[in-house]
């Protein structure tokens, strides 16, 4: 292994250094070739990286090169050049899929969690080579790669799991980040991708990374959504799909929002049963809500506040036990957890962008009914803000609790703009509340009163405005330290930072300090 190991990396330093100089002796062509094929030879090398073989991952910077120095040619040498290498590249192209598949079940087994990551990192430079090689192969490749799925899942032969996972390893790793509307094979691979028999987690995992990497293909071709979303929603149920099924589901919900009132109810339901049963990670969990606040923000008013009704019940009433009982580790992480799932959910509900989205090129089925009455959120908001500050008047001194119940309203304010206005004057007196009944608060903290302060100036400017001076003005509020004068100062500095957010947290902060009493102090260092 050391001497094929000592060859390869001479091989690929010749090439890599020479690459253009070799291209350039045209009478030599045939010997660069064959220095081309001796490097394709270490690529494909049998065994699998990295338990049997560290070699092949020398040699992939050795492709890029090559194909760098092609592609800089004038026109009439690069169509020569490419007439002699588009073939390597396709060879290339199955050498690097073969690679890429898993060993077998009982194999992989046998890895150390080592070895499957240093597999897993060296697939993902696999997946950007393919990306970049598409440059030079185009639609062709895409082409390619359907005809080998297309065989391969029709045939009478039995196939192994992990030929099938790489040829789809192949199709997620050029949708995600090359446009391919205008291939003419996806709708072929979307009618393909229900004949998979998925039994195996890998293989799932890359059905579901690929069928999100179409996301916004399904965005203009919705007809096909109903092949593709049940094995999402399946999915769904499995915890060692929780990261692909759930970032699946969250780009088919942001990409396809206005195709999907017809499944809304299906979506909500399935997605209300993984959350219920804590099937999911936290991190899974707060994607997911993103994901419904997309699904839901293209519905009518009264359907978002009937799928929100009992979507958030269930979490509004263990907060409101847990806002009943003593302060503890077990229920402070429930609380940020359920205060998370707002936050996430409002982050993404948006009624507001649909008429910003919904231009004159969109056929009327897509456009959602119009919106009337209050906004969904500030419904909701105004239900629950009893109880937020109940949550908050006992959890005030744990920075944790209070960053996140100021994450739900800074949210909040940067999704509804000017629809937030009718909660200004609530949240207004209770960050004023905050911040004179939280003398000891930490730079945390006010960094999070900053960051809402910010929100509310920026997108509720008339109605903040007509706040501060009402508040400011009540005497020895916030502190009994303050002059009118640094009052008035205050105000106007807030009012005039609509862009710096920095800015803002600054001023708070020289703002918290004269409350106290430690400006120009040795404290002032702290804050």
């Amino acid at each position: 292994m050391e001497t094929s190991h000592g060859i390869c990396r001479i091989a690929v330093a010749l090439g890599e250094n020479h690459s253009r100089t070799l291209l350039e002796q045209v009478e030599h062509w045939q010997s660069f070739l064959a220095l081309v094929n001796m490097i394709m030879f270490c690529t494909g090398i049998p065994g699998h990286y990295p338990v049997n073989e560290t070699t092949s991952s020398l040699t992939l910077t050795f492709w890029y090169t090559l194909q760098d120095d092609i592609m800089s040619f004038e026109a009439d040498k690069q169509a020569v050049y490419l007439q002699v290498y588009r073939p390597v590249y396709f060879q290339l192209v199955d050498v690097l899929l073969h690679k890429a598949q898993f060993p077998s079940d009982e194999e992989y087994a046998t890895w150390s969690s080592d070895e499957k990551e240093q597999f897993r990192i060296y697939r993902v430079d696999i997946s950007d080579t393919l990306m970049y090689v598409y440059e030079m192969l185009g639609a062709e490749l895409l082409s390619n790669l359907y005809d080998k799925l297309g065989r391969l899942l029709t045939s009478d032969q039995p196939t192994s799991w992990q030929h099938t996972e790489a040829l789809l390893y192949g199709f997620q790793s050029i949708a995600e980040t090359i446009d391919v509307n205008y291939s003419d094979v996806i709708p072929g691979l979307i009618g393909l991708i229900p004949r998979i028999n998925i039994n195996n987690v890998q293989l799932a995992d890359t059905v579901m990374f690929t069928i999100g990497a179409l996301a916004e293909w399904l965005a203009d071709h919705p007809v096909m959504l109903s092949s593709v979303l049940p094995l999402v929603l399946q999915a769904l149920g499995n915890p060692d799909l929780s990261v692909s099924s759930v970032s699946t589901l969250k780009k088919i919900c942001r990409e396809c929002k206005y195709d999907l009132p017809p499944y809304a109810n299906n979506i909500v339901a399935v997605s209300q049963e993984v959350l219920i049963k804590q099937i999911h990670k936290t991190s899974q969990c707060m994607w997911l809500m993103q994901a419904l606040g997309f699904l839901l923000s293209a519905l009518p008013v009264e359907d978002i506040l009937r799928n929100l009704h009992s979507l958030i019940t269930p979490y509004i009433q263990q907060l409101e036990k847990l806002a009943a009982e003593t302060p503890n580790p077990s229920n402070k992480l429930a609380i940020i957890h359920i205060l998370g799932l707002l936050s996430n959910l409002f982050t993404t509900l948006d009624i507001s962008k649909q008429e910003d989205e919904l231009g004159e090129g969109v056929p009327l089925v897509k456009k959602a009914l119009p919106q009337s009455g209050p906004n969904p959120v500030v419904v909701v908001l105004q239900q629950v803000f009893a109880l937020i500050q109940t949550v908050l008047s006992k959890w005030l001194n744990d920075s944790q609790v209070v960053e996140a119940v100021c994450a739900i309203f800074e949210k909040s304010v940067k999704t509804l703009l000017q629809d937030f206005a009718p909660m200004v004057s609530q949240l207004s007196e209770m960050l004023g509340q905050m911040y004179s009944t939280i003398p000891q608060s930490s730079r945390s903290l006010m960094d999070q009163f900053s960051e809402i302060l910010f929100s509310m100036n920026k997108h509720c400017f008339a109605l903040l405005t007509v706040w501060l001076k009402e508040v400011l003005q009540r005497p020895n509020f916030p502190s009994s330290r303050l002059t009118a004068e640094q009052k008035d100062t205050f105000s106007q500095q807030i009012l005039r930072e609509r862009v710096n957010k920095r800015r803002v947290k600054e001023i708070v902060k020289e703002f918290t300090l004269l409350c106290r009493g430690l400006h120009g102090t040795e404290y002032a260092a702290d804050y």
